[in-house]
């Protein structure tokens, strides 16, 4: 109880203090917005740890692999935070973060299963974390796209003008693609090899979305490597493949719980 109003309280504070720099109410304080937040995330794991072992078993449910997909993305921002003015990104992201761990912490067990093999554990951590890393980035898609749309307008707002320049914001954009590529090829490799009876397990409609997603992002790296795609073309292949990632897992594991019901 009191490790999650821990991390709500830090989390909120370093939203708070992000915000007012933003708006200029207060000096730059990077430091003191980066520590907050990464005791948020420190309290915020100690939770997810509790949450994730009960003592029926592991629950890996959706809301707690959502808190566990939202916290790697808060961490993944933090660390790009110490060598990139990417600091700003938290004021979108905390709030998802938030919400994920709220409704993490308040909804009741299920999807429980008792004492997963090590292998399952090492294939939904690399997950999760290729999830994250790709979230970040179709994140940033969002913003570069209406970030240069406000700059072509002249109606440049306040909030945007504290985002990184255009060029770092696409730098970091792909370079979280990249990494989040490499994860998700470890993620599909990992599921071949420690999923055998993937037709029984019913994983195989999971697999062919995150299969097709991987080429979609795939394809755009090659395509800006060997043709230079940005800006709009690459946002709309970032968002579609994406998509694909949330269908893969979450439409997957809804239709399974549809067919448990049945």
């Amino acid at each position: 109880m009191l490790v999650s109003v821990g991390a709500l309280v830090c989390y909120l504070t370093g939203l708070l203090g992000q915000f007012a720099c933003i708006r200029g109410k207060l000096p730059a304080r990077r430091a003191q917005v980066l520590g907050f937040t990464a005791s948020g995330a420190i309290f915020h794991t100690v939770a997810l740890f509790c949450a994730i072992h009960t003592q029926q078993g592991i629950n890996l449910g959706v809301m707690n692999i959502a808190s566990l997909t939202t916290l790697m993305v808060t961490l993944v921002v933090l660390l790009s935070s110490l060598r990139k003015p990417a600091e700003s990104l938290l004021l979108f992201i905390l709030p998802f973060t938030m919400l994920a761990f709220v409704f993490a912490w308040l909804s009741p067990v299920h999807s429980v299963i008792w004492r997963p093999p090590p292998a399952m554990v090492v294939h939904v951590l690399i997950s999760v974390l290729a999830y994250g890393l790709l979230m970040v980035a179709a994140f940033q898609s969002l913003l570069l796209s209406y970030q240069e749309y406000q700059l072509r307008n002249h109606r440049q707002k306040r909030t945007l003008q504290a985002l990184p320049s255009l060029q770092t914001m696409e730098r970091l954009m792909f370079e979280f693609l990249l990494v989040g590529v490499i994860f998700l090829t470890l993620s599909l490799l990992s599921g071949f090899l420690f999923f055998e009876d993937m037709f029984g397990q019913q994983l195989v409609h999971k697999m062919v979305f995150s299969l097709v997603a991987w080429c979609v992002f795939t394809g755009l790296l090659l395509g800006h490597r060997l043709w230079g795609w940005r800006g709009l073309t690459a946002m709309r292949w970032i968002l579609a493949g994406f998509l694909l990632l949330i269908l893969s897992y979450f439409g997957w594991r809804l239709a399974v719980n549809i067919l448990a019901v049945k």
